[in-house]
């Protein structure tokens, strides 16, 4: 009897253990979500309107400029063509190497800013200057690659060997070292836990804010008047093109955009999270070659420089998408009152 009683006491110790350990999981998450849901201003004022859309179906390569795009969670995405061609959703393809494993972008191969991609039936048509067309089909999702960024790793399925001899041939003048990810966006990526001072420095900065294959951000929108004010300080102004919006708003005065907590395009809403910390791809010429001076890197380093962990120039602002829905060009931008 002793020792069924030993063991019954045994076992709701174990019981309540297992009851406190899924419990606390259980208020994490519900804490958690409470923590990063965010209540919708009701009353707002417009600022301006959509001047340019555009959506990156591969990191780093040419935009396509669009009428009209879907805003999901992860990005924005084409909206239905009735031309029997996939819908292309932003950053879903990225190059990686080989050998390694580590995602490349135009910081370390420029030149990957001169291939353009497009929809076609079933796949992707890629071109590049003296390049024969290749068309690819859609890979059937495995998520079977884990390829490093940073410090984190994009979970991607690789896109077959022809369109790796053909980037590591335009990019590399090899046969090989380059492949090609395909992303969906699942699992989701970790961004707090592998940008842990981003994540301290900015509130709204968490896992619910990342794209496909964006660098932290779902949704990147710049303000053309803020280009301007960059412009009036270069000795040759650079296009807005070389920040890769998705979205370009025209009407704010010039960094007004600071002050954005919410931003409203159309019925679609959006919480400006933060700044866009600038790179070395900002100096990348549409030819894909690095500007001798790091123009316009190097003055916007020297006015406009971010407060927070990242310490380089800013331009543009990061989104995370509350209210999904369709962007138009002319739609209204607004913000709180």
């Amino acid at each position: 009897m002793a020792q069924i009683a030993t063991n019954a006491a045994i076992g709701i110790g174990i019981s309540s253990v297992l009851i406190t350990i899924i419990g606390a999981f259980f208020l994490k998450k519900v804490l958690g979500k409470l923590k990063n849901s965010k209540k919708i201003p009701t009353e707002w004022v417009k600022v301006g309107t959509v001047k340019e859309l555009y959506i990156f179906p591969m990191k780093s390569t040419k935009g396509i400029k669009s009428e009209k795009l879907f805003l999901t969670e992860k990005g924005v995405r084409e909206i239905d063509k009735n031309d029997n061609t996939i819908l292309l959703q932003d950053r879903t393809f990225c190059i990686y190497t080989s050998k390694d494993l580590e995602v490349r972008s135009a910081r370390q191969l420029p030149k990957i800013i001169q291939i353009s991609i497009q929809a076609a039936s079933n796949g992707v048509i890629l071109k590049a200057p003296n390049k024969v067309d290749l068309y690819i089909n859609l890979p059937k999702v495995k998520n079977n690659i884990r390829a490093k960024f940073g410090k984190e790793l994009f979970t991607l399925t690789d896109c077959g060997h022809s369109v790796a001899n053909w980037l590591s041939s335009f990019l590399l003048n090899k046969n090989e070292g380059l492949r090609l990810g395909y992303g969906t966006g699942n699992p989701a990526r970790t961004l707090v836990r592998d940008n842990p001072k981003l994540a301290g420095h900015y509130p709204g900065f968490d896992d619910t804010l990342a794209g496909i294959f964006s660098d932290y951000a779902a949704l990147h929108a710049v303000n053309a008047a803020t280009v301007q004010n960059l412009n009036e300080r270069l000795e040759n102004g650079v296009d807005f093109m070389n920040f890769r919006p998705n979205i370009l708003i025209e009407g704010p005065e010039a960094f007004a955009e600071d002050r954005w907590t919410f931003v409203k395009f159309g019925n679609v809403v959006t919480e400006s999270v933060m700044e866009c910390p600038r790179c070395i791809t900002t100096t990348v010429s549409s030819s894909g070659v690095f500007h001798e001076e790091r123009q316009p890197l190097k003055t916007l380093d020297s006015y406009r420089k971010s407060e927070g962990p990242i310490k380089t120039g800013v331009m543009g602002t990061y989104h995370k998408v509350l209210k999904t829905g369709v962007i138009h060009l002319g739609d209204s931008v607004y913000v709180p009152k």
